[in-house]
């Protein structure tokens, strides 16, 4: 399942995973980074056996055939140990399994991200790193809202050195350590990094700095993401989150674009479905989660519970 890409010296290639709960969130993501780049690059998804059913593999190459995008999908073999935890689900590790498969420079995104202009200014960074690099990571901001050790590994550029080892780091993980991916993956390469700017891997939760309208890449990490919210609220929750615009704007676009097109209805079915696609759990950070599938619920009524948020 391909489209063959062009030939050249140094492809630009990004790949991605998905599974059924966020075939919605990977359309917007690869149109924003259609329509926003430089230059043409190569897109590789992966997904785990039983994790994505035919009809939606089969969205995905129309989509693909109709943007004029340069892609392959390809089916990864899982690791036994690759588990689900709070909203996290398996196929958040499958970035190890693809780089294992792809030993040449290339950019992997986690699909809660979404691209706007300078975005691919990252690979003539990354193909400019020294031999030594093994992985090319953004740095971060210091704020109350950086309530992580390390680097966030939503945006990795990976280099033509050599992967590290990484089952025997798995094997060695507690059974029930949170977001265990990016765990291990700053054990495996924290001092084998460099780092790029921030604006390539913007978390969604340093929102109320200034650097916002320079982001080239924002990641909505944590459990709350934006195709979960009822669109009648999304005004409001810029209020909130001003971050939330550049995904709403990017979505605007593609449905707008989609309007001509026969692909129309099954990804409207797909954006409803994604308002229910969130893994909701009751540990720590799920407030939130609750929360915005109980504005889906209620509709108009939910409207005085936004307004009561908005104030606050």
């Amino acid at each position: 399942m391909r489209a063959t890409p062009k030939k050249v010296d140094k492809p630009r290639i990004v790949t991605v995973a998905l599974d059924d709960h966020v075939v919605y969130a990977l359309l917007v993501l690869v149109r924003s980074l259609f329509i926003s780049r430089a230059h043409d690059f190569h897109l590789v998804i992966g997904y785990f056996p039983g994790q994505l059913q035919d009809s939606n593999i089969r969205l995905l190459e129309d989509f693909l055939a109709v943007l004029g995008q340069s892609w392959e999908i390809r089916k990864l073999v899982p690791h036994p140990l690759f588990t689900e935890r709070r909203h996290l689900t398996m196929t958040t590790f499958s970035k190890f399994v693809l780089s294992d498969e792809i030993p040449t420079a290339h950019l992997w995104l986690d699909i809660d991200t979404v691209a706007r202009p300078g975005w691919d200014e990252i690979f003539p960074i990354l193909f400019a790193v020294k031999d030594d690099v093994k992985l090319l990571v953004a740095d971060k901001l210091e704020s109350t809202h950086t309530r992580f050790s390390g680097f966030n590994a939503g945006v990795l550029g990976w280099t033509h050195a050599p992967r590290e080892k990484w089952v025997d780091e798995l094997e060695n993980l507690p059974e029930k350590r949170f977001s265990s991916e990016q765990h291990l993956f700053n054990i495996l390469y924290g001092h084998k990094t460099n780092t790029m700017d921030v604006s390539f891997n913007f978390l969604s939760s340093w929102h109320e700095n200034a650097s916002l309208e320079y982001a080239k890449i924002v990641h909505y990490s944590g459990p709350v993401k934006p195709w979960h919210l009822a669109r009648r609220h999304q005004e409001a929750w810029r209020s909130i989150n001003a971050s939330w615009n550049y995904w709403f704007e990017a979505e605007a676009e593609m449905l707008i674009w989609l309007r001509s097109q026969a692909l129309n209805r099954p990804v409207q079915e797909q954006k409803r479905r994604a308002l229910l696609s969130g893994r909701l759990h009751t540990g720590k950070g799920s407030l939130a989660a609750w929360v915005l599938r109980t504005l889906v619920v209620l509709g108009p009524l939910g409207d005085p519970l936004v307004k009561l948020i908005t104030r606050r």
